[in-house]
C-alpha cells in the first residue's frame, strides 16, 4: 500500500501544516517570541535548586536572568544530574517532573552525558520531528509519493537506579515517530525499533528492496550511518537474494523474533526480482548503486554538515549524486533548528533557529580569550551579525540554563527576522600537542584534499579517518589513521611519492601555529598510518558495547587518552605506515 493512499497519512499532514505556519509566524517575530519563551521557562524552571542559588526571586525578564545566571557546561550541573539519577524527585533543575533520561552518545568525549527530560520537552521534540517532515515532504514532487527507506536501529531503555528510563534522544522520539508514521516506511515498526544493528540493517535492507519500486526517499541520521548500511550491503547482498528466492528469512543474520515474525510477511518467493538485484550488485563497481537499486528514489536525507562532510564524497559515489537533504539542528540536549531550503546543496545547508522551542544566546568568537570572563559580550538571537561566528548556549524546558552545547555557528543569512546559521565546528581543539590547537575543520579540509589526490592518483577511496596527538616521541608530532577502498582489487603498500604529497596537503591546511612550529621542529612529522578494511566498523562495535547506538555513532576525529579503546583497534588493524619527510613552508612568524 503507497503512502499517499492512507487516510492516517492524509491526517498527519494536514495536522503538520498549522505548526509549519506557527514556525513561519515565530521567524517574523524572534525576540517577542523569545521574551515569552524565557518568561514561561521561568515561571516553570525559576523554583528549581539550581535557580535558586542564582537570587532570581521570581524574577522572569530577560535582563534579570542574563544578569544573575551564569554560563553553564556538563560540569556544573552534573551535581543535579546525579541526584536525579538516583532517584531523588526534589526540584532540582526543572519545575516539572524529570519524566525520563536522555543521553549522549559519548563517541566524541569518550563517556556518555545524560540530561533530565521533562513531558512537554518531548512534546516539543516530537512536534518538531512531525514539523519537519512537512517541510521535506514539500520538497518532494506530489506525484512522486511514495515511501521511505528508513535506515534506523534503537538503542533499549535503560532504568537507573531511581527507576527513571535512560535512553538516547533518537530512541525517545523516534519511537513515539514511529508509531503515528509507520505506513510512510518500507520496514516494519519492529525493525525500525530493533536494537541490533546488523539484524536491522539487513531487514531494512531486505525489505526496501522488496519495495525498490516505491522507495522516493532514504532516510537515516548521518551521512557515515548512510555509508555504514551500503558497505554492509556490499557484504550481505547475495544472502538477501537468496531470501528473496526463497520467500525466507535468514535464520543466521536474523534471529531476533519479534523482528522475524513482522519481516516474513514481506516476502514471497520472487526469482525474477533476485536476479535483477543480483546483477546490479555484480556490476563493475558500486558507483551509483544505491540509484541502480532503488531508481525512483529522489533524495537521501542524513545530516552531511559539520564532520559528516568527511562522507560526502563517498556518499556521492555510491548515490550517484543524488540530492541530499541536511534537514535539522538537533542534538541531546534538545532540537533546535530546521533547514528551510531542503532543495539547497548539501555545501550551502543552513539552519533556522526556532524561536519558540528554547532561548538562544551567542558568545562571539572574536575574541577567543576573553570569551570566559566578558558577560556583556554574549548576545541574543536578533543581535547576531551575519558572517560572525558565535557558540551557541541554550536555556530549555528542561533545565538548562544558559548551557554551553559546545557548537560553534555562523551566520550566513536570514528567514525572516530570524538568522540563519552554518554549522562551522565542535568548540575546542581536535589535537594539540604543543601550544598550537587544531580544530576539526581544519584537519577535514587537509583530509578532503588528500582524499582527492588519493582517488585521483590510485582510484582508492578514503572509507573514515581520525587522529591523535604522539607525546611519547621527541618533538611530539600528530598521527593521522585512515582506512582507504578500491573496487577493482585489493589494496597493496600505497606508494611513498603519494603519501608524501597527502602529509604535504594535510599540513598546508592546519594553523600558522601548527606549522611555524613544524618549520622550527617544535613538531616532529606528520605520520600517516593506514589500517585494513573494516577497521572503522570494529571501531563502532566498541561503541556500541559502551552504550552508542549505530544510527547515534560519530567517528571522533581527535583521540585522546578517554579513547584508549578505539586507540587499541587502530593499533590492531595497522597494515601500513608513513612518516613525513619535508617540513612546511614556515608562516613567517
Amino acid at each position: 500500500m503507497t503512502v499517499e493512499s492512507t487516510e492516517d497519512y492524509k491526517d498527519l499532514m494536514g495536522r503538520e501544516r498549522p505548526g509549519l505556519e506557527d514556525w513561519e509566524k515565530a521567524t517574523k517575530t524572534p525576540k517577542v517570541e523569545q521574551e515569552r519563551l524565557l518568561e514561561h521557562i521561568l515561571k516553570k524552571n525559576g523554583s528549581s535548586l539550581y535557580l535558586q542559588q542564582f537570587g532570581l526571586n521570581g524574577a522572569t525578564d530577560v535582563h534579570t536572568f542574563r544578569e544573575l545566571v551564569p554560563v553553564c557546561n556538563h560540569e556544573d550541573i552534573l551535581p543535579y544530574i546525579e541526584r536525579i539519577v538516583q532517584g531523588d524527585k526534589a526540584p532540582l533543575l526543572t519545575g516539572d517532573p524529570v519524566i525520563e533520561l536522555c543521553q549522549s552518545s559519548g563517541t566524541t568525549g569518550g563517556q556518555p552525558k545524560v540530561y533530565p527530560i521533562t513531558e512537554e520537552d518531548i512534546t516539543l521534540r516530537v512536534r518538531f520531528q512531525e514539523i519537519t517532515r512537512s517541510i521535506f515532504n514539500g520538497a518532494l514532487p506530489k506525484q512522486e509519493r511514495g515511501k521511505t527507506l528508513f535506515f534506523m536501529n534503537l538503542l533499549p531503555a535503560q532504568k537507573t537506579p531511581g527507576g527513571l528510563l535512560q535512553l538516547p534522544a533518537s530512541t525517545s522520539v523516534f519511537q513515539r515517530e514511529v508509531s503515528k508514521a509507520v505506513l510512510q516506511f518500507t520496514s516494519p515498526k519492529e525493525v525500525i525499533l530493533a536494537s541490533n544493528f546488523k539484524e536491522a540493517t539487513y531487514c531494512h535492507l531486505l525489505c526496501g528492496l522488496l519495495q525498490r519500486d516505491q522507495v522516493i526517499k532514504i532516510r537515516t541520521t548521518f551521512a557515515s550511518f548512510f555509508v555504514m548500511c551500503v558497505r554492509y550491503l556490499e557484504e550481505c547482498w547475495p544472502e538477501i537474494c537468496d531470501d528473496i528466492v526463497s520467500g525466507t528469512l535468514n535464520q543466521t543474520r536474523v534471529q531476533n523474533y519479534s523482528v522475524r515474525a513482522a519481516v516474513l510477511p514481506y516476502l514471497r518467493p520472487d526469482p525474477e526480482l533476485a536476479d535483477t538485484i543480483r546483477q546490479k550488485c555484480l556490476g563493475k563497481g558500486w558507483k551509483g548503486i544505491v540509484k541502480s537499486l532503488w531508481p525512483k528514489c529522489k533524495v537521501v536525507q542524513a545530516i552531511c554538515t559539520g564532520s559528516m562532510a568527511a562522507y560526502m564524497p563517498i556518499l556521492n559515489y555510491y548515490t550517484d549524486n543524488l540530492p541530499v537533504l541536511s534537514g535539522i539542528y538537533a542534538c541531546s540536549e534538545g532540537f533546535f533548528g530546521v533547514n528551510m531550503d531542503p532543495t539547497c546543496l548539501p555545501e550551502a545547508t543552513s539552519y533556522t533557529l526556532i524561536p519558540t522551542v528554547a532561548y538562544f544566546e551567542f558568545v562571539p568568537l572574536a575574541d577567543d580569550q576573553q570569551k570566559n570572563n566578558h558577560k556583556d559580550q554574549i548576545v541574543d538571537l536578533t543581535s547576531v551579525k551575519e558572517g560572525h561566528e558565535y557558540e551557541i548556549l541554550v536555556t530549555t524546558i528542561s533545565g538548562l540554563s544558559r548551557y554551553r552545547i559546545g557548537d560553534v555557528l555562523k551566520v550566513v543569512g536570514f528567514h525572516n527576522a530570524t538568522p540563519k546559521f552554518e554549522f562551522v565546528r565542535r568548540e575546542g581543539t581536535v589535537l594539540s600537542v604543543d601550544v598550537e590547537k587544531t580544530t576539526e575543520r581544519e584537519l577535514l579540509l587537509g583530509m578532503t584534499s588528500a582524499a582527492k589526490l588519493l582517488e585521483d592518483h590510485l582510484g582508492l577511496r578514503l572509507e573514515d579517518f581520525t587522529s591523535t596527538g604522539d607525546l611519547s616521541t621527541s618533538p611530539p608530532h600528530y598521527i593521522i589513521y585512515l582506512e582507504l577502498k578500491n573496487d577493482e582489487s585489493a589494496i597493496q603498500d600505497v606508494p611513498t611519492d603519494i603519501l608524501e604529497k597527502c602529509c604535504s596537503t594535510v599540513e598546508s591546511s592546519l594553523g600558522d601555529m601548527y606549522r611555524s612550529w613544524r618549520f622550527r621542529n617544535f613538531i616532529g612529522p606528520l605520520e600517516f598510518r593506514i589500517v585494513q578494511e573494516k577497521t572503522f566498523e570494529k571501531m563502532m562495535a566498541v561503541a556500541l558495547l559502551r552504550g552508542a547506538t549505530a544510527a547515534q555513532f560519530k567517528t571522533p576525529r581527535g583521540l585522546g587518552p578517554q579513547h584508549s579503546h578505539y586507540l587499541e583497534v587502530l593499533t590492531n588493524g595497522l597494515s601500513q605506515c608513513y612518516v613525513s619527510q619535508s617540513r612546511p613552508q614556515s608562516p613567517g612568524f
